[in-house]
Order: C-alpha cells, then structure tokens, then sequence
C-alpha cells in the first residue's frame, strides 16, 4: 500500500504541470455568466454576473444598468386598470436595449421577475408575455412573499458575510407598489419565515401626497414637491400605517436584529440624500435631509426619480419612528442576486 502510495504521490510531482488541467477545467465548468432582471413598478434593472454554481456563490458582475419605467404611474391614471399601449412601448424598448448590451457577455440564460404592478393590472401577465416575446426574455410574476423571501436571499448573498445566520437579520425591501419585511425565526428547531407584505411604498405614497394631501390631479400633476409644511402631515400618517399594520413579532425583530435595507429606495434614494456612516444610516440623518429637502422643487433636485426621493425619506422616516428602528444597513442588492442563485 506505501509503495503505491508513494508511486502516485511522485507521479502527481513529476507530473504536476499535467495535474492541474483537470481541476481548472472542473474550476471553470463551475461559473456561469447569468443574467438576472427585476422588473418593478417604478424601474427596470438589469445585471449579468458570473455565478459559481457549485459552490452557489455570487462573482464578478460583468454589467448592470437600470432604467426609470413608470408603470405605477401608469397605471394609477387608468381608467380601465390597465398598463397603457404607451409605458409597454417604453418598456419593450428599455428591456430590449439592456437585454442586447446584456447578450454581448453570452450568458446562459436571461431570467427575471416582475412584481406588484403587474399584479394589480387586469392586463400584467398579457404585458409580461409581450415582454417575454419581443425581448426573448423568461420573466415571470411573482407573488409579495416570492418577492420578500427573494430580497432576503439577494440581502443575505450581497452581505457576503461566512458567519451571518438567517435568524440574525431583518430584510427590508421597499419598491414603487409594495413594501417587504423579511424575518427568520426558529419555531421548533426549524427555521420559519415571517413576511410583512405593505402595499404603502414610493409611488403609493407619493400620489397619496399629491392626490389626496394636496388635491392634484394626477394625469396633469404627478409631483408632490415641494412637500413644504406637510411634512408633518405626512410623517404622521406613515406612523399611524406602520404601527397599525405592521405585526408585533415584526416590531420586536425591528428593534432587536440587524435591518438591511435593499432595492432603490434605500440603495439609491435615500443613500444620494443621506450621508452613509459604514453603509448605515439612522433616523437622526433621515430627520436632517428631510426638513431641508421638503422645500425643494422638482427643478433643484437631480435624477430620474426626483418625484419620489423626498417623500421616500419621510416613508423611511415614518416607519423607523414606528417600529422604533436604530439603523438602517445598506446593501447593493435588489431581486437580481436571488434570481441569479437560483
């Protein structure tokens, strides 16, 4: 047995060159470029990212964009519940250009989800069809607790952090049409998923502001700015929604474990408003930027989503005051990481 032992061991020396071949071809059998779209009610993002798929683990991202696609808005001034011919126009073409940029890293396959929008529209899954075929694209909708058990697999994979248990962290997701709290809890030696599904997000409370607080006509109107004096107004109502829908199981997760906000309104919206204090922020910083910011116009705010930037700091603000939130970590991550891994 030593004699062969010994044999193999100066054969692999000698031939060590010769060895390896092997391990690198099993290396890279192992990564994927794959691409990954969430398709939500305020914005379309896309990304393609080489994907270690024997070790279920995330790489390098070879490209990523997202476009501002208003469906909710869209579909907040039909009169018939329905995407008009105009935004699925819009969104063809938005899609269709990131999917061809998209193509040029070959992945294996292009998949994505779409969420609350095409929920709510009479026409959502015709629309997603049409999308599927004039993007040669596999999209699908997903139900508000695909869409929050998701999140957190995209958190949880874009923290990246070996130690990191399920149980330790609340995944706070926040889109145009819905909003998701996602907590893991141990019931019996098992792990069981509890799911805030709240339908007060950035658009909806953005028309809320304009339609109801300041009477506008949303087909001519669809900007609250500037808030002005209402901003207390508004907090008061976001409080008032927060503790009266929000679960006192999901209350007490709030205060006690690490919250990680994901998706565009913590990772794009409030970070440009906010100074960031290790990828963190709390509600003294969100206090700040928003009595400064509600008096501003659309015309001294930047971006593509200026209409919904401030109020998204008084939704934020609201529900931390509510569930009496410390801090608030932030992640680059959307529905695309879990999409990717799956």
């Amino acid at each position: 047995m030593n004699k062969i032992l010994h044999g193999v061991i100066g054969l692999t020396l000698a031939c060590g060159a010769f060895t390896t071949l092997p391990v690198a071809a099993a290396v890279k059998n192992c990564i994927e470029n794959r691409a990954g779209i969430d398709m939500g009610s305020g914005s379309t993002k896309i990304q393609v990212t080489q994907v270690d798929v024997c070790q279920h683990r995330l790489g390098k991202v070879l490209y990523e964009d997202q476009r501002p696609v208003g469906f909710n808005a869209d579909l907040a001034k039909s009169n018939n519940n329905q995407l008009s011919e105009a935004i699925q126009q819009q969104g063809v073409a938005a899609l269709s250009e990131m999917v061809k940029k998209a193509q040029s890293f070959k992945p294996t396959r292009v998949t994505g989800v779409a969420t609350a929008v095409f929920r709510t529209a009479s026409n959502g899954q015709q629309v997603i069809d049409r999308f599927n075929q004039q993007a040669h694209v596999n999209l699908k909708i997903i139900s508000q607790q695909q869409e929050a058990e998701l999140g957190f697999q995209s958190a949880k994979a874009a923290l990246n952090e070996k130690n990191v248990k399920d149980e330790d962290l609340l995944v706070w997701d926040i889109g145009g049409g819905s909003m998701q709290m996602t907590s893991y809890r141990d019931q019996a030696g098992k792990p069981a998923v509890e799911v805030y599904q709240g339908k007060l997000a950035s658009v909806t409370l953005k028309d809320f502001i304009t339609n109801v607080l300041q009477n506008k006509d949303l087909a001519a109107d669809s900007t609250p700015n500037p808030i002005g004096s209402l901003r207390n107004t508004v907090l008061r109502y976001v409080n008032f929604y927060a503790r009266t829908h929000v679960s006192p199981e999901m209350k007490k997760d709030a205060q006690t474990k690490r919250v990680i906000g994901i998706g565009g309104v913590h990772g794009f919206s409030i970070k440009s408003q906010v100074h960031l204090h290790n990828n963190s922020y709390g509600i003294a910083d969100l206090e700040q930027a928003s009595k400064n910011n509600v008096w501003k116009g659309d015309s001294e705010l930047k971006g593509d989503y200026r209409a919904t930037d401030v109020s998204n700091l008084l939704l934020v603000e609201g529900y931390m005051q509510a569930l009496k939130i410390p801090q608030v970590t932030v992640v680059k991550a959307s529905l695309i990481q879990g999409i990717l891994l799956q």
